[in-house]
């Protein structure tokens, strides 16, 4: 019989961890140093200072191999093997990969920093530099970039040489990167800086208004706030401004 949450709740027999149900039968024995808890169907467990994964009858599904391990989230988990920790801090930070549902590494452990899944793509950190690879280890993007930002609307904000610009979920770039700063698209359009002001381009990145602004915030009721001259006023996502001096 498979259990599913919330029924399995982690048990302390005297030093160590297992899993019992609501009526504190014991369903997995209590030979573990230490236990996470049950997200998607597996937990976390450390034996003689290692960690694995079980699923909820009990059986492993990874060796209980590795040196940090992180819950379980849209059906894959980040694994590190080197990590060294003094005093819960974290003075080195050993290498990141990726397991399946199945136990598999789908993303090797060899990756400094590991950011969060998005449509099942996931950006990497390689010796400074990010790049992304899909749930199948496959690579989008070498690690070449400064930094990445999140996807919105489809397009990822990526940084080059002190520039943003943005790419797909393909890896191809889509805006070159020339702007000093950007945001996220909302509406089919972001907000980009060019050295001291801002202004509005669309995906394709063609200009909906001037780069002529001080300040703009983010979309909110479909405007903009933008101050031009020490003056504060709105315009829409066409660039039609709803303000005269």
């Amino acid at each position: 019989m498979i259990l599913n949450l919330p029924e399995l709740i982690a048990y302390r027999k005297k030093d160590k961890w297992g899993f019992c149900d609501k009526s504190k039968n014991l369903i997995i024995p209590a030979k573990f140093d230490s236990v996470g808890v049950f997200t998607e169907g597996f937990v976390k467990v450390k034996l003689n200072g290692k960690w694995g994964f079980i699923n909820n009858k009990g059986e492993e599904i990874t060796e209980i191999k590795y040196d940090e391990a992180e819950n379980f989230k849209n059906g894959f988990a980040k694994v590190n093997l080197g990590i060294k920790k003094n005093n819960n801090k974290v003075v080195f930070s050993g290498k990141w990969g990726i397991i399946n549902t199945s136990g598999k590494e789908v993303i090797p452990v060899q990756y400094n920093e590991i950011g969060e899944i998005f449509d099942e793509i996931f950006p990497v950190k390689l010796n400074d530099r990010w790049g992304l690879i899909n749930k199948d280890g496959k690579t989008i993007t070498l690690a070449k970039y400064d930094k990445l930002g999140k996807f919105s609307e489809e397009l990822m904000p990526i940084k080059l040489n002190d520039k943003w610009g943005f790419i797909n979920k393909n890896g191809e770039e889509i805006i070159s990167n020339h702007y000093n700063e950007v945001g996220y698209f909302q509406n089919g359009i972001v907000k980009v800086r060019l050295n001291d002001w801002w202004g509005l381009i669309n995906k394709k990145g063609k200009g909906i208004t001037p780069i002529k602004y001080d300040e703009m915030e983010d979309f909110k009721d479909d405007l903009i706030k933008v101050k031009i001259n020490n003056q504060w006023g709105y315009i829409d996502k066409n660039g039609t401004e709803y303000f005269e001096d």
